[in-house]
């Protein structure tokens, strides 16, 4: 067995600032012109290595190291799983899943569907297909008209009972040519409008459903490994919505972005539980606050004259870049700009590879999820979620699942219940630029 780091990997590793996540096995990121020993001294201790391309851009390549690599723990797990809960950091749960179980068969099916739900008729005959003597029996009401007909392939509704609608759709993660990436959609009522409804018979429906079109769930959402510190963060039983199948194929994948809605934290949506089945991904997830640090500490490399072919193509003129520097000087105006969609104005910046998503590799935000493992994206509101960017880290189409947690006995709290508010205060920290 290699030893551990000593040099500047170890460094890295060992930074004040960089997000430590129990159970996670360390990533950073590298370029193949790096100091052939400290290349060399990586690829001693390394598990896998990745490289990031997605919508037409380049993200750079990332290396993941064997978990006996990871720091240890300051804190006993538990403490600092519920500590990561309530903050919006994410948590991962590598190998949540029994590989003997039924799963891996049925993620394989799944997988056999990607070409067919890229058509329209894809989806009707998925559903068809997909006979099941368990109850409630589900009528198929007739195609919906399509949201977002740019990247909506189908939309179906179907109902249990007269009045007692849900609906299903297939579509592409993005309009970006190349990107074949698929996701197979469950929910009720009108799309957008109430896409935070507290319907919870709406939202047990839509679990009913995707249990029999999707019976992976079943396994997911009765594990004890899951359910248990699901319950014990949010003190009391909770169940499983909204869920997604995805197909993140070969470069392409998700941009950042939450799934935070403006709505009180009690009886919303808790968060969202991600299970790869088939392949693998990479994930940047960081809370909302943490990336309004990077995204600071980032501009401050440019105000210092550093990654300046960067600001010359994100903020070529003077006037956009004061904006900037006029921003990053409030912290709540950075945190309001990521929470918009696409990350507002700071979008660009973001979704800059491989400078940024490298800056977050080395901090600790990244995560490359193998079948079996799962990942749980918290939420306490628009000003304390995890945001979270994937990427297709397989040669071909991969294959997981999504699913939002609810309270299935939702109460409101007294005042002094409520979590605090975030801090504010942020660490300043040097790296190797990229």
């Amino acid at each position: 067995m290699a030893t551990e780091f000593q040099g500047p990997q170890r460094e890295l590793l060992d930074a004040p600032d960089r997000d430590h996540c129990p159970g996670a096995r360390p990533v950073l990121a590298y370029r193949e012109e790096d100091d052939p020993e400290y290349l060399a001294g990586l690829d001693a201790r390394a598990l896998q290595k990745v490289r990031l391309q997605r919508r037409g851009i380049w993200h750079g390549e990332w290396i993941e190291l064997r978990a006996d690599q990871a720091p240890g723990l300051s804190r006993p797990r538990e403490a600092l799983f519920d500590e990561r809960w309530h903050r919006a950091r994410p948590i991962l749960l590598p190998g949540l899943l029994d590989h003997d179980a039924a799963w891996p068969a049925q993620a394989q099916e799944r997988l056999a569907l990607f070409e067919a739900l890229q058509q329209p008729e894809g989806l009707a005959e998925f559903i068809a297909n997909r006979p099941t003597d368990d109850p409630p029996h589900w009528r198929a009401t007739g195609p919906l008209p399509l949201y977002d007909p740019s990247r909506d392939i189908a939309c179906l509704g179907l109902e249990s009972q007269p009045g007692q609608d849900v609906w299903v759709k297939s579509g592409h993660l993005s309009t970006f040519d190349e990107d074949r990436s698929l996701r197979v959609r469950f929910s009720a009522g009108s799309e957008g409008k109430n896409d935070a409804s507290r319907d919870l018979d709406a939202h047990r429906r839509v679990q009913s459903l995707a249990q029999q079109l999707l019976p992976e769930t079943r396994t997911i959402e009765s594990t004890p490994a899951l359910l248990e510190p699901l319950e014990d963060w949010i003190d009391g039983p909770v169940f499983f919505t909204q869920h997604i199948g995805y197909w993140n194929a070969p470069g392409g994948g998700a941009l950042m972005h939450h799934d935070g809605f403006r709505e009180p934290i009690e009886g919303g949506q808790r968060g969202v539980v991600y299970v790869q089945l088939a392949g693998r991904t990479a994930w940047v997830a960081l809370s909302i606050e943490d990336l309004s640090r990077r995204v600071i500490e980032f501009v401050e490399y440019m105000q210092e004259g550093e990654l300046a072919w960067v600001r010359e193509d994100l903020f070529p003129d003077r006037e956009t870049f004061q904006w900037l520097e006029r921003m990053v000087a409030r912290f709540g105006r950075v945190r309001k700009e990521l929470g918009k969609p696409g990350c507002g104005r700071l979008g660009p910046l973001v979704g800059r590879g491989p400078e940024f998503t490298s800056l977050l590799a080395d901090a600790g935000h990244a995560f490359i999820l193998e079948p079996g493992d799962s990942i749980v994206l918290p939420n306490q509101g628009l000003e304390c979620t995890c945001m979270h960017s994937v990427f297709c880290a397989s040669p071909e189409p991969t294959y997981g699942v999504s699913m939002a947690v609810r309270e299935a006995q939702p109460t409101t709290p007294a005042p002094e219940d409520r979590p605090p508010k975030p801090s504010r205060g942020r660490s300043r920290r040097r790296r190797r630029r990229r």
